[in-house]
């Protein structure tokens, strides 16, 4: 197998990492992995990798292909519910019978899944790695022989038929209808003559009922030799999962739920694409926050989706513009695209071309810590310092409503100190604020303003565009809002 697992030895949770919930994304991940018990948010490490993915992703979306793989997942994860079975009634025949449907399962599963495969003249590079390990595997001698011997027990086993007639208060178990009164019970059934049944599904121990247990026992005594062969086996052959293939299996299932929820998306009205990958600049459109975009759909809005780009030397948006008017939106829906390319998935944009940045960085603004005792301003110094000491060469930083707490003009030489700092270190980036002058002219900073509608102080349009900043403060949003213009604090006096 390729060095390109998701799913690796060290997990970090979201709730360890700032830029997970700075960017909604531990909500979002949630929301789209919530039927997988394991997952991974960590970003691989090249961009080899990144690409490896997005083959898989690609390979995936084929019907046929998609439906094999599922097929696949669904026939490993039965296996794995029937050894958990197994495991509660730790030995016994109980015991034997489920470690021998478990060990048929997966290995029909591998079967099916390496035969699908078998005759297609083109199969992805990300889809041939698993083909090759299963195939490599399956030509094990342990293997090869745990597998015939799985499959012929549990057919043996499946051939065996019995029949029974329920006639008032007297249940006959026959073999294949022939006349042998097993057992009596006390409960009164309507007259039934049954047909043909396989061994019960449950065995004693498992949820049986008394019927299904006589039925077994008669079994037993009938075809001894069988049940002999199905307890020797799960004696010998007690461990049948490969890791390799239950981490595949978990791999895949994460590349389906994303492919899952994409699709969703997709089927509101939501646009999607795989990220071209170039040296510099940074050009997409059509651009979204795809976790308002999911809570706007759950509740019937719309999402406004902005275009924007980087070209030669430019490397950071400076937002600036109205409350409210979407410069948040803006910086989290630029941090998922990255992030969500950086996985090797499909991206919430109608077309995106970026550099591969191999680290996201983020800083929102905070509130002052009542444990801590420090103000506002020294929380974020303190948050910072970590982020500017570190190795942030070509990384993509976000950051949002700085040093707010501080007066303006210092506001504005710490503001402009760090973006200076990651310009040095060739990152890109945002810097979200209230503060003009950082955005002034520069070949390497572009100044980008939250618009409003035909300049209607009320009407934000929630679309970013590409000019000076205005210097307004405003201010005229909130004075309405609360009741504070001169000619209603006027009146209010008027009448006492």
């Amino acid at each position: 197998m390729k060095k390109y697992y998701i799913l690796g030895d060290s997990r970090k949770e979201p709730e360890d990492l700032p830029l997970f919930q700075d960017l909604n994304l531990d909500q979002l991940l949630e929301e789209i992995f919530k039927e997988e018990q394991e997952y991974c948010y960590e970003m691989p490490d090249s961009l080899e990798a990144v690409k490896y993915r997005q083959e898989v992703m690609r390979a995936l979306e084929e019907k046929e292909v998609g439906d094999a793989v599922k097929s696949f997942i669904a026939g490993i994860r039965k296996a794995r519910e029937y050894e958990e079975n197994a495991v509660l009634l730790e030995n016994g025949d109980g015991y034997a019978n489920w470690h021998l449907k478990a060990a048929y399962t997966y290995y029909c599963a591998l079967d099916d899944y390496m035969v699908f495969f078998e005759d297609r003249q083109q199969i992805p590079e990300g889809i041939q790695e698993v083909l090759t390990a299963c195939r490599s595997m399956a030509e094990e001698a342990e293997y090869a022989r745990n597998h015939d011997r799985a499959i012929r027990v549990y057919e043996k086993l499946s051939h065996l038929r019995y029949s029974i007639r329920i006639e008032k208060d007297c249940v006959t178990i026959l073999p294949d209808r022939e006349e042998d009164i097993i057992s009596s019970l006390s409960e009164k059934f309507p007259m039934h003559i049954g047909k043909p049944e396989r061994l019960p599904r449950l065995l004693p121990g498992k949820e049986t009922t008394k019927l299904e247990q006589r039925i077994f026992s008669y079994l037993q005594k009938r075809n001894p030799g069988i049940f002999e062969e199905m307890r020797l086996f799960a004696k010998e052959c007690r461990e049948i999962f490969s890791s390799m293939v239950l981490d595949v299996c978990r791999e895949l299932s994460f590349y389906l739920c994303y492919a899952d929820f994409r699709n969703y998306m997709e089927s509101c009205g939501h646009a999607f694409c795989y990220p071209e990958f170039q040296e510099d600049g940074m050009n997409v459109q059509g651009g979204y926050d795809l976790a308002l975009a999911y809570k706007n759909q759950m509740e019937g809005k719309r999402t406004v989706p902005n275009d924007y780009h980087f070209k030669g030397q430019e490397r950071f948006f400076v937002v600036t513009g109205p409350n409210q008017g979407g410069k948040t939106t803006f910086g989290r829906s630029v941090g998922q695209l990255i992030y969500f390319a950086n996985m090797g998935f499909p991206v919430p944009a109608q077309q995106a071309r970026l550099p591969y940045f191999p680290g996201i960085v983020t800083h929102f603004s905070v509130e002052e810590s009542m444990e801590s005792g420090r103000g506002k301003l020294k929380e974020e110094l303190v948050r910072l310092a970590p982020i500017m000491q570190g190795e942030q060469h070509r990384l993509f930083v976000i950051i949002n409503e700085l040093f707010t707490s501080a007066a303006t003009y210092d506001a504005a030489q710490m503001g402009r100190r760090v973006i200076d700092h990651f310009l040095e270190q060739d990152c890109y980036g945002i810097y979200v604020t209230h503060i003009d002058e950082l955005a002034g002219e520069r070949e390497s900073v572009v100044s980008l303003v939250a618009s409003l509608e035909g300049g209607k102080e009320h009407r934000r349009t929630f679309k970013l565009v590409r000019q000076p900043s205005t210097g307004k403060g405003y201010v005229e949003t909130i004075v309405d809002q609360f009741g504070l213009s001169y000619e209603e604090i006027r009146r209010r006096l008027a009448h006492g």
